[in-house]
């Protein structure tokens, strides 16, 4: 999902061939351009093109350029070794439901048990045995607020200053009550996920693409007045979550579909990681450069004295991450 964050992290200097090409005197970052769905219709209006009147199908596969390497293409542009995912996944990746996945095959006869928490961006989740008893548990955390509201109970309890207090008790207590027995945790800044992020479209945006919309739309709740209420703006998310769940569907008819492959979690993980091993023969390249990144502590500048103004700041930072706008 083309995200706002993605801008910064393709200017990392891990996202280069610097982290692996050392004889390399100018970088050559691994994505040219991150591009979000918002400015994709903005790029189309400054064009004069209608996106709403385009054909709703896949483009022809003899359009796609190909990939220097015959494997590396058929893993990165081949529909056919994908799942398929639903809602359960989430709007994030679906990384956490691909962990419920992996150890539900490891346990024959489990069940991933779903229950929504305080809100609809709050779910838990746990892995039962066909006996009944958990296996793992798990969560998903969209939105600042609730991200917040789950660090707090993660927080160890405050020591007692009282002399001869139960120190361990209150430790026990906080524990249990935190939340600290999920094996994983998504969280994701964005209200609703990846799908209502900065750079998604939104429903004033499509408005303005398509001015059938002010028109014939008496059945539509989402579209029918000017200016649309918290309701309206939540439909509108609810039918962009639905086109990112069946974008899948929608390329199974290219022409490499037709090839049989096992969709399981295990062949899935094995082809991954004999593409990698091809990956680091290519490169001559150790695997940890290739696929790992590192984390940077974030300096604040609270109450400090700025001599510079944002966007000059935020230009700096992705220069010196070994990138640049």
């Amino acid at each position: 999902m083309p995200c706002f964050d993605k801008k910064l992290e393709a200017s990392r200097e891990e996202l280069t061939d610097a982290a692996w090409n050392t004889s390399s005197n100018h970088p050559l970052r691994d994505v040219d351009c991150v591009i979000t769905s918002r400015e994709l219709l903005m790029l189309a209006s400054s064009r004069n093109i209608s996106l709403p009147s385009l054909p709703l199908k896949s483009l022809s596969p003899k359009y796609a350029p190909r990939f220097p390497d015959s494997i590396l293409d058929s893993f990165l542009f081949s529909h056919s070794q994908t799942l398929k995912q639903s809602s359960a996944y989430g709007t994030s990746g679906g990384y956490l439901y691909y962990i419920l996945s992996s150890h539900q095959e490891k346990h024959p006869g489990s069940r991933i048990a779903v229950q929504r928490g305080r809100n609809s961006d709050v779910i838990e989740y746990s892995l039962m045995s066909d006996s009944n008893e958990t296996i793992m548990k798990a969560a998903r955390y969209y939105g600042f607020r609730n991200i917040q509201n789950l660090v707090r109970k993660m927080k160890p309890a405050r020591a007692s200053r009282l002399p001869g207090a139960n120190r361990r008790g209150a430790a026990d207590s906080s524990a249990s009550s935190s939340g600290l027995d999920y094996a994983f945790v998504e969280v994701m800044a964005c209200p609703g996920g990846c799908t209502n992020g900065g750079g998604q479209i939104r429903l004033d945006d499509a408005r303005e693409a398509n001015a059938s919309l002010h028109t014939n739309t008496s059945n539509d709740p989402a579209i029918t007045t000017q200016k649309h209420t918290t309701y309206e703006q939540r439909e509108w998310l609810s039918r962009v979550d639905e086109a990112y769940f069946s974008a899948e569907s929608d390329s199974e008819n290219e022409a490499n579909a037709a090839a049989a492959v096992d969709n399981s979690l295990h062949d899935m993980e094995m082809r991954t990681r004999s593409i990698l091993q091809h990956w680091m023969k290519l490169t001559e390249a150790r695997l940890e450069d290739l696929v790992y990144t590192t984390f940077r502590k974030v300096e604040s500048d609270v109450g400090k004295e700025k001599n510079v103004n944002d966007t000059t700041r935020v230009a700096e930072l992705a220069g010196k991450i070994g990138g640049g706008w």
